[in-house]
Order: structure tokens, then C-alpha cells, then sequence
């Protein structure tokens, strides 16, 4: 065997070794991203039970993830929810697990409370988490 087949032989072992380290890698920081994408509506959950009220003065008993993106551009994520199938309200974090901020609602629809509310559960609430 010459001298450039061998040469060749473990450019192409070194390239394909290359490619699996990198599809790993990179399904792994996917694996990351999905867990924090479901903490993070965790978290939303938590605060709309602490925070949000309806101006009807109903129980909220569902809420459904509707959008769940990043603004390459600002850095900040979006995330937008449908309450009771009926109202929404979208929320800004400017990284994943840092402060939530209410983005976008409708003051007739919502009431914001700055303090949280003592003792409001969310385990009655039915919750539809997004899905990419």
C-alpha cells in the first residue's frame, strides 16, 4: 500500500471520527436546550399562579403554550400562552432562567399582581406544554 492511500485512509477515519463527535455534541446541546425550553414553561406556569388573575374573576383552569421562539436578534425569548382557551398573554425572558416579564395582555382580560399570591396552586390546571 502506498504511501498516499495510507495518508488518505486516515484523513477519511479522522474526517468520519470528526463527524460523530460533532452529530453528538450537537444532540446533546439539543437534549440541553428542549429541558430548559420545559423549565422555563415550568416557570411561566408558576407565575401566571402567582401573578395573573382574570378580570372575570374565573378560575384559570388551562393554559396552553402557543409560542415558544428566540429573537436571534435581541437575544430575548418569547413565549405566548392561551388561558382557558380564550385569552393571551405573552412574556419575555431575556435569557433562559432569568427574570419573566409580561410582554403583551390585555388589562381588560388580566389583572397583574406585583406581589405573589399566597397559597395559589396550579396542580388543578390543565397544561399543554409547546412542542418544536
Amino acid at each position: 500500500m502506498g504511501k498516499k492511500t495510507k495518508l488518505s485512509i486516515v484523513a477519511f477515519v479522522i474526517f468520519v471520527i470528526g463527524g460523530i463527535i460533532m452529530f453528538s455534541l450537537n444532540q446533546k446541546r439539543a437534549q440541553t436546550e428542549a429541558q430548559q425550553i420545559r423549565h422555563e414553561q415550568e416557570r411561566i406556569v408558576q407565575y401566571i399562579g402567582e401573578h395573573i388573575e382574570l378580570m372575570d374573576g374565573k378560575n384559570i383552569d388551562k393554559i396552553e403554550f402557543v409560542e415558544f421562539q428566540k429573537n436571534d436578534m435581541t437575544g430575548t425569548w418569547r413565549i405566548t400562552t392561551k388561558i382557558n382557551n380564550k385569552y393571551n398573554i405573552s412574556f419575555s425572558v431575556n435569557k433562559l432562567g432569568e427574570e419573566i416579564e409580561i410582554a403583551n395582555y390585555s388589562p381588560s382580560e388580566f389583572k397583574q399582581n406585583d406581589k405573589k399570591k399566597r397559597n395559589k396552586h396550579t396542580n388543578n390546571v390543565e397544561i399543554i406544554y409547546f412542542k418544536r
